[in-house]
């Protein structure tokens, strides 16, 4: 496209005329496949209150009415739910059925009330709000015994190693291969290092905050970048800001999600209550050990981490083999459910 046409004010105006009638349309089309559902409800609705006298009528009529409208049975029943659950026909323009769905599923008037606002608040789809509704269920689930908390299968990983990879733009001039410290950072095999391929795996040796060796050495993939950090911020039960240590001069600030489980919303109850649980237990902590993971389904590079910790103790290696998982201290608290 000819730049001055992108340019010019009257095609941007034209874009947007289009953007603005697509949107339009969009919200237009679901309002009124949530209003359809709902006149479905209450044409039903009405009819069988024309026969409340009559018992046997009722029965066998949602599988009578399901052949011959060409429905399934379960979605006029849903029909039917909605329009008693929402007397009134008004709906904010941002829900879809399938968020309706979602919500008849809560019984409590005043909480599918708030879980409805909070919808539009933070513009959920309707697989985040599953999700959502799914955590709540779980949790709500009585525990009967500890043989009922699912167990995480992890690994505490191993400190100060790392692999060998293709070096970058700005380490090229140092050589082909560099080290690869994880979150796209990368740092120059020392000079006096070993001969070393790429996809080698290495253990770092330092003095003054420097790394001054390499060794090879045999670790498993999934044992790699495990780091030191010191945590700066508690985002949510499964979510926080730390500051990786590298054992060099440098570090990485990076937000990470606990692998393998999910807390509650932080505007609940019970994703505050996970949240102060988490607070509490790393409150005293110098430092944790983090054993972290690129979340390859995530387009935001989002990383994950197990999260080891020892109150009190301060030397790394100690917390990396003896510390405690938090991941599943939050499962065995029933702060949190495992994530699927």
């Amino acid at each position: 496209m000819p730049k001055s046409l992108s340019q010019s004010d009257g095609y941007r105006t034209l874009v947007q005329k289009i953007t603005r009638e697509f949107a339009e349309l969009e919200v237009f089309v679901k309002s009124r496949f949530a209003k359809a559902y709902w006149n479905v409800g209450k044409y039903i609705d009405e009819h069988l209150l024309e026969h409340k006298d009559k018992p046997a009528y009722a029965a066998g009529f949602y599988e009578k009415l399901a052949e011959d409208t060409g429905r399934e049975r379960t979605t006029l029943q849903w029909a039917v739910r909605f329009h008693r659950a929402y007397p009134i026909c008004e709906f904010p323009h941002k829900l879809t059925w399938e968020h309706y769905k979602g919500l008849l599923t809560v019984q409590d008037t005043e909480e599918r009330k708030k879980l409805e606002e909070k919808i539009i608040r933070h513009d959920w789809d309707t697989t985040k709000l599953r999700e959502y509704l799914s955590v709540k269920r779980r949790l709500a689930a009585p525990a009967n015994d500890d043989n009922s908390v699912p167990q995480l299968t992890f690994t505490r990983g191993k400190l100060h190693t790392c692999q060998i990879v293709p070096a970058n733009k700005s380490l090229i001039r140092r050589g082909p291969l560099a080290l690869d410290l994880g979150f796209r950072e990368q740092y120059a095999i020392p000079k006096d290092a070993p001969p070393l391929k790429e996809g080698d795996t290495v253990e770092l040796a330092f003095k003054g905050g420097t790394i001054t060796g390499a060794r090879k050495v045999a670790v498993p993939k999934d044992e790699l970048f495990t780091y030191k950090a010191a945590v700066e911020k508690v985002i949510d039960g499964d979510t926080l800001l730390v500051s990786l240590d590298f054992n060099c001069p440098m570090s990485v600030s990076q937000k990470l999600r606990l692998r393998g489980i999910n807390c509650p919303e932080i505007d609940t109850e019970e994703g505050r209550r996970a949240k102060r649980f988490v607070e509490a237990r790393l409150k005293d902590c110098e430092f944790i050990i983090v054993k972290t993971y690129k979340d390859r389904t995530d387009k935001f590079d989002r990383y994950l981490a197990d999260v080891l910790y020892l109150p009190g103790a301060g030397d790394p290696a100690l917390v990396a083999s003896e510390g405690t998982c938090l991941n599943q201290e939050l499962l065995d608290e029933h702060l949190a459910v495992v994530y699927e």
